[in-house]
């Protein structure tokens, strides 16, 4: 709306529907009258050239929708906003598949500003570069996923790391506090300015295989989501929306926690790489050593993305940046799965890490892949289309 794109609201739930355009216009009065609602799906989808799914993390739903507006609108570009499902599994009900690509914003998306663009084994060069065209029009950074894997590349780095943070919990190795203070002072310090392939390139190839061979053997690989995490979904302790989850969440807790990290999102994405916060020095070694584990978990996923051809080093340096790297310094790992709710956490977990790296040691070509990726200066300022340079193409 904001770009000058019309826009064609869609739920079956009608006092919904109303609200969300009453919401739409009283955030952007000027465009209120490019706003309109429909509770027929078909009639909303009938003549739009674009239409984005935003519904419920289901495939069997959104893979009904999907067949449901190929019939309607055979020649619009169907969009999916999936966080962990492929989009090829979603359009195999449509009888032009080639016409489905995955584009899946990050919350919140008015301050998040990348959005990953997922092509699915039979989606057209042409829908891709309609999206990223679309993308860089509303003014978000489109970034290429040229594998459709499940999770894409920002949720695999972010639940490598979650994963960790939990078998950290559930071993008894620290409280779930101590887990996002020492993710504050360490990744949630560094990350928003490095990503994971930047850093491992300044490191060098040898300190990090050394630190990865090291470490690796005791970071979770466990294809299966935490126990606790099953028994807390199991008990309904589903984190902020029921007053205790992996935390305790007194009321109006919640609503404190989001406007904390809106306020320091928008702070984030002022600074320079300049301005930053230093990582905390006073660390004890125990801290250190968590500190070690979680990064690993992070850097074995990243070089894993690289080496399966998901996407190049430079989208995984920046999806970390722009997307966790902005968050975990005010919001770490064990308070955010209770924020968007351990239901939500568990289902993505069940989805996603099945998939994961799981190797107890580094890549055999570790040198080689940072030697091919682009210094983290250039990293830092990559947008739109430049960061395909390093992509390989679809197998």
């Amino acid at each position: 709306m904001r770009a000058g794109f019309p826009v064609i609201l869609h739920d079956t739930n009608s006092v919904a529907l109303a609200q969300a355009c009453e919401a739409v216009r009283s955030a952007v009065p000027m465009a209120a009258a490019r706003v309109s609602a429909q509770t027929v799906l078909e009639q909303a989808a009938r003549d739009a050239g674009i239409v984005i799914e935003a519904i419920v993390e289901d495939l069997l739903v959104k893979r009904q929708v999907f067949a449901r507006l190929d019939t309607a609108n055979p020649d619009a570009i169907l969009m999916s906003n999936s966080s962990v499902l492929p989009i090829t599994q979603i359009a195999m009900l449509t009888t032009r598949p080639e016409r489905a690509v995955g584009t899946h914003w990050w919350n919140p998306p008015q301050l998040i500003p990348v959005v990953e663009v997922i092509r699915g084994r039979r989606t057209q060069e042409a829908i891709m570069q309609g999206a990223v065209d679309f993308l860089a029009a509303l003014g978000k950074t489109p970034v290429r996923v040229n594998r459709d894997v499940p999770g894409f590349v920002g949720n695999r780095l972010q639940h490598a790391l979650w994963r960790e943070a939990l078998a950290l919990v559930c071993e008894r190795v620290c409280a779930p506090e101590a887990v996002d203070r020492i993710v504050a002072a360490t990744l949630g310090a560094s990350l928003a300015e490095r990503g994971p392939i930047a850093e491992m390139r300044h490191m060098g190839h040898r300190e990090v295989a050394l630190e990865l061979t090291d470490v690796l053997p005791s970071v979770n690989s466990d294809p299966r989501p935490a126990r606790l995490l099953r028994e807390k979904v199991a008990d309904g302790q589903l984190g902020a929306k029921t007053g205790r989850g992996l935390l305790l969440w007194p009321p109006g807790t919640r609503a404190r926690a989001g406007e904390r990290l809106r306020q320091h999102l928008e702070r984030r994405l002022g600074r320079t790489a300049e301005d930053s916060g230093a990582a905390d020095r006073s660390l004890s070694e125990a801290d250190r050593a968590i500190a070690r584990r979680l990064r690993a978990a992070l850097w074995r996923e990243a070089l894993a993305l690289v080496e399966d051809g998901v996407c190049g080093a430079e989208t995984v340096d920046l999806m970390a940046m722009k997307t966790i790297g902005l968050r975990l310094a005010a919001m770490g790992p064990v308070e955010n799965a209770d924020y968007v709710g351990l239901d939500l956490t568990l289902a993505i977990h069940e989805a996603v890490l099945p998939s994961l790296a799981a190797a107890a040691g580094p890549p055999g070509h570790l040198a080689d892949i940072l030697a091919a990726s682009a210094p983290s200066e250039s990293t830092a300022e990559a947008g739109g289309n430049s960061l395909n340079r390093a992509i390989p193409s679809q197998p």
